[in-house]
C-alpha cells in the first residue's frame, strides 16, 4: 500500500470518527483500531493540511477556523483538560499557529 493511499484511508477514517460523535476510545474500541494510531493521524494529517498549499489537490480536512473581529473583543481563552491558553488582541498569529500543530 502506497503513502497516498494509506494517507486517503486515514482521511476517511478520520471523517468517520468526527462525524460519529464517539469518544476517541469509543470509535476505537468499534473499529478495532488503536487509540495512538487514530491520535497519530489526526496530528499528522492537521500538520500536513496545514503545510500543503492550496494548488496542491490535496483534500484533506479543515482541523479549525477562526476568524477575529477587528473590533475589541475581550480575550479568548481555551481550556482543555489542565491546559488554559488565553489570547490577548495582540497575540503573535504564528506563534499561535505552531502551537496549535504541535
Amino acid at each position: 500500500m502506497s503513502l497516498n493511499d494509506n494517507r486517503e484511508i486515514w482521511v476517511s477514517r478520520i471523517d468517520e470518527f468526527r462525524s460519529s460523535n464517539l469518544t476517541q476510545k469509543a470509535w476505537c474500541e468499534k473499529n478495532d483500531v488503536k487509540i495512538s494510531t487514530l491520535r497519530y493521524w489526526i496530528r499528522k494529517l492537521s500538520y500536513t493540511e496545514c503545510s500543503v498549499s492550496n494548488d496542491s489537490g490535496f483534500s484533506g480536512f479543515e482541523f479549525a477556523s477562526v476568524s477575529i473581529s477587528k473590533e475589541y473583543s475581550p480575550p479568548l481563552a481555551l481550556e482543555f483538560k489542565d491546559v488554559k491558553l488565553s489570547i490577548a488582541e495582540d497575540f503573535d498569529e504564528t506563534l499561535l499557529i505552531k502551537l496549535l500543530s504541535k
